[in-house]
């Protein structure tokens, strides 16, 4: 057995006293302070050489899933050892051990030993050929027993692989008078984005003692998605615990495993509380070691807990989708969209598999693990919507112009559903008791109402290929028409026509001539599709036909009539090639791609058709 202290911090203790003894007529809140942390490593040996400590027996005191009675186990006893708050076994690092289980259990401090509890491999991995200072070892997830002063340990794997060097990491947190204490997240915001960062607090607060981290950060050309993880420790932590926990899984993350620093970029307590992880930058790429083959490009958020046990409480699903949104918003990620990440190698993915995952994933989406737990990869759907609203800076532009205009909140009338985000993550939008807003950063807050919103919906809303509005509805046309613009077109309405979509070419050209007011009229139909790429639509007083090859031709009267006759586009005649035109005979005509329709009072509508055109103009 043998004890490796950890870095001290004599010069911080001073300092503390030295304010400590200021003339102040309050006792002041405690400074936080690098905290030394210490480990006692007990070794284990392996099964074919146990160290002189250990002893191989024949099965486990408790029963495991999947081994058998008599599997020869790996076991130690330390009693005489000091006092720890955290467990974890770690060995030599070798890819084909990857079913380990541990069980451990441990004497309090009045002298009471506890339940066995099964702790598996630690899920988060560093990155293979990452320059850490220390050699990489596997190990399992680190235990939080909170203070004791023995433990007893077994060990075996499911497989019959023989992990070799294992040893027994005991980890001291340190103790620090501003655990208890910590006043207000130092964090709350490092860069320019466009959704607020939530308050965290740093590693300082949490007592990091910066001179045990053996890596170099480095970073990734861009975030591409965040992972949901949960520690899988313990659940009965209190809030004065989370700092001490922080600095023992910093110890045996930056220590024992040998990853340099702590693998998580951001952990967050059954609190709500965030707490900064992995050193280098929380507005940065800097790659964690969370998804070991998976660390590029992505931020690893790690719920503290097991949450394969206990369901997610609220405030820490709220928090994690709060930070995420932030990290999103400054890297323009779509939170309910999907991604490739490249594998660097998991046991579910081999080196260089190209994988499409969603923009927010559970760390068992990558790899053979529970994490983050049955109830917490549950809640990434809801995770999903609460980073989309977060990213939205549309629902403040609702607000505020339903409490500015006094116009609209009459028209409108009392909200039903309160500003929320759109599915797409992009807009906002609010109903009311007579019609709704919604609104984009790009369009601003828009009211749609009545037949003009129906037909919108019927259409599929903001997803449709209208797109959102540009414009409120507006009313007071010719014939009490309505109309509204959208990205993607308009809707016009009237009580004869009902509410029709034009779009595209064909709305332009009805604008050129003069939309409602010109001889077109209203329209009375949707922009519909043609075969070989081609769209129309009717109005009251004519057509408007578009192919690539002719562009949006004006039909109208006798000559459209006979068009129809000849049948349309697909007749003999093709897609009008011009307009309907006068003549100073007072005579109509109109040219298709293969010939042309010409009227007069005495003739009526007649088709001359190529060659016969031709030869006769």
């Amino acid at each position: 057995m043998r004890r490796r202290l950890l870095a001290g911090t004599t010069a911080f203790v001073a300092l503390t006293g030295t304010l400590l003894v200021l003339p102040v007529s309050a006792e002041p809140t405690p400074e936080a302070v690098p905290v030394e942390t210490s480990v006692e490593e007990v070794a284990m040996g392996s099964l074919s050489d146990p160290a002189p400590e250990a002893q191989v027996q024949e099965g486990t005191t408790d029963p495991v899933a999947g081994v058998p009675d008599a599997v020869p186990t790996l076991s130690v006893s330390a009693t005489d050892v000091a006092q720890f708050s955290l467990v974890g076994v770690t060995w030599a690092y070798d890819p084909a051990v990857t079913d380990t289980v541990v069980q451990v259990r441990v004497r309090d401090l009045a002298g009471t030993w506890g339940a066995w509890t099964e702790v598996g491999a630690e899920a988060a991995e560093q990155e293979a050929g990452m320059d850490t200072g220390t050699p990489v070892r596997g190990g399992t997830a680190p235990l939080w027993t909170g203070p004791a002063t023995a433990v007893e340990a077994e060990l075996v794997t499911r497989s019959g692989a023989q992990p070799a060097d294992v040893q027994l990491d005991l980890v001291d947190p340190g103790e620090s008078a501003a655990d208890d204490s910590l006043g207000t997240p130092d964090i709350t915001e490092t860069a320019d984005a466009a959704t607020a960062m939530p308050p965290v607090f740093s590693r300082t607060q949490w007592g990091a003692d910066e001179r045990i981290m053996g890596w170099r950060p480095q970073y990734a050309s861009t975030i591409k998605a965040a992972t949901l993880h949960h520690t899988a420790g313990s659940n009965s932590y209190t809030a004065g615990d989370v700092p001490a926990i922080l600095r023992s899984t910093y110890t045996y993350h930056a220590q024992s495993l040998g990853w340099g620093d702590i693998g998580y970029n951001v952990l967050v307590d059954k609190f709500g509380r965030l707490w900064e992880g992995r050193a280098g930058g929380l507005a940065s790429t800097v790659i964690g070691a969370h998804a070991g083959g998976f660390n590029t490009g992505t931020f690893g958020v790690s719920m503290m807990g097991n949450y394969d046990a206990v369901d997610t409480p609220q405030p820490m699903v709220d928090a994690v989708a709060a930070i995420i949104a932030w990290k999103f918003s400054l890297f323009n990620v779509a939170p309910n969209g999907t991604t490739t990440l490249t594998s660097g190698g998991t046991d579910k993915y081999p080196a260089g598999t190209a994988v499409r995952l969603p923009t927010i994933f559970g760390h068992r989406d990558t790899k053979s693990t529970a994490c983050p737990g049955r109830y917490g990869y549950a809640r990434l759907p809801e995770i999903r919507g609460k980073v989309a609203a977060g990213l939205s800076s549309a629902a403040p532009l609702i607000q505020r112009r339903y409490d500015s205009d006094a116009g609209v909140r009459s028209v409108l009338g009392a909200v039903t559903t309160p500003p929320t985000s759109t599915p797409d993550g992009v807009g906002a939008y609010a109903h009311y008791a007579n019609g709704s807003m919604y609104a984009t950063a790009a369009t601003g807050a828009q009211v749609v109402r009545g037949p003009v919103r129906d037909r919108w919906a019927a259409a599929g809303w903001e997803r449709s290929g209208l797109g959102y509005p540009v414009g409120d509805t507006h009313c007071g046309l010719a014939r009490g028409g309505c109309y509204q613009h959208f990205q993607g077109g308009s809707i016009y309405w009237t009580q004869a026509t009902g509410a029709r979509i034009v779009s595209g070419p064909l709305r332009d050209r009805w604008a050129a001539a003069g939309w409602e007011g010109s001889g077109l009229g209203y329209p009375v139909t949707d922009v519909q599709p043609l075969g070989g790429g081609g769209v129309f639509a009717h109005f009251e007083g004519g057509s408007v036909y578009w192919s690539a090859a002719t562009g949006a031709r004006i039909v109208y009267g006798v000559v459209r009539d006979r068009w129809a006759a000849a049948g349309w586009e697909t007749g003999a005649l093709g897609y009008p090639t011009t307009d309907v035109q006068s003549l100073p005979s007072g005579g109509l005509y109109a040219h298709f791609q293969r010939g042309s329709i010409y009227w007069t009072a005495g003739t009526g509508a007649r088709v001359v058709l190529t060659p016969l055109r031709d030869r006769w103009a």
